[in-house]
């Protein structure tokens, strides 16, 4: 057992296209760092404060946002999470495992022609997880588990997937140049070999 498990707290994000279980293994991470005895903050973006909600209402279809409109009440969600949520528990010593994060804003965001760079820019402020880990499964095995959902959301549409795809890879990439520690695992394996791996590199930082 490394230090980190008894130093400062720390900030994790589990990002991934829909149906790669980032909700998931947000839980199992959360639950194993209580096993350890560690106080945990486990969350997820979009929000459910004011501007969350405004979002999921555009995911699901209620409301009609721009991408660009988007992608700014996304950051304005995120800042609200920040200062309501996020810091208060760094600050009170908890770990914060958050299921979504600045990723899918820029990938998401991205995909539909905003510019990630802008994107970043209306995030200069905000924290930088310790560690981003991003889970990648093949389609096959995203529509079967997304298959049993009843609400289809707005970026479920096959048409968007090679776009959304090629957005997530320029935008580690962007991110990994502003100092961002991303790793993409292979979410294909069982979540207890997945939940494993990230607790050992945890453990590395």
């Amino acid at each position: 057992m490394g230090m980190s498990w008894t130093g400062q707290a720390r900030f994790l994000v589990l990002e991934g296209m829909d149906g790669t279980g980032t909700t998931t293994i947000a839980h199992l991470v959360s639950e194993r760092l209580r096993a350890r005895d560690l106080r945990v903050c486990l969350t997820s973006e979009p929000t459910d404060g004011p501007l969350g909600r405004l979002l999921r209402s555009h995911l699901t279809g209620g409301l009609n946002l721009d991408p660009f409109t988007t992608a700014l009440v996304f950051s304005g969600d995120r800042a609200d999470h920040l200062a309501r949520t996020i810091r208060p528990a760094l600050d009170r010593g908890e770990w914060v495992v958050c299921d979504r994060y600045l990723l899918s804003t820029l990938a998401y965001q991205g995909a539909e022609g905003v510019s990630r760079e802008a994107i970043l820019g209306a995030s200069s402020g905000f924290e930088v997880p310790d560690l981003t880990v991003v889970l990648e499964v093949s389609d096959d095995v995203r529509e079967e588990r997304m298959s049993g959902r009843r609400q289809r959301e707005r970026y479920e549409d096959p048409a968007f997937m090679d776009a959304l795809r090629a957005s997530y890879t320029e935008s580690i990439a962007l991110m990994r140049g502003a100092g961002h520690e991303i790793d993409v695992l292979d979410a294909s394996e069982s979540p207890d070999e997945i939940v494993g791996w990230i607790l050992r590199r945890l453990d590395t930082l």
